[in-house]
């Protein structure tokens, strides 16, 4: 079924990809209140993962969805670097 993609539906899956990886990679170190936006940016990425390996899915619609996830991902990304880092173990320091 891969060889019936189009190059836009592979460069779209491969993004998206990067970006479930870039996410995933996020989890372990994003405080508390940031966690519930870590799973709605993965749980989107997911979605349209899915949606084009199977095949058929507008691309044109992905478009409005990738400027919503790529907005959570630079809000997580800035949470990151505005908390101070825990130090994995430092006595005294604390993750906020």
């Amino acid at each position: 079924m891969t060889e019936h993609r189009s190059e836009s539906e592979r460069a779209c899956l491969s993004r998206l990809q990067e970006m479930d990886d870039a996410l995933a990679r996020m989890e372990d170190e994003l405080p508390d209140d940031m966690l519930p936006l870590g799973a709605e940016a993965r749980k989107r990425v997911g979605f349209w993962l899915q949606r084009i390996a199977g095949g058929g899915a507008d691309l044109s619609q992905l478009v409005e969805a990738m400027r919503d996830i790529s907005s959570l991902m630079d809000a997580l990304t800035a949470r990151l670097l505005l908390v101070p880092w825990d130090g994995h173990g430092a006595p005294g320091k604390l993750k906020s």
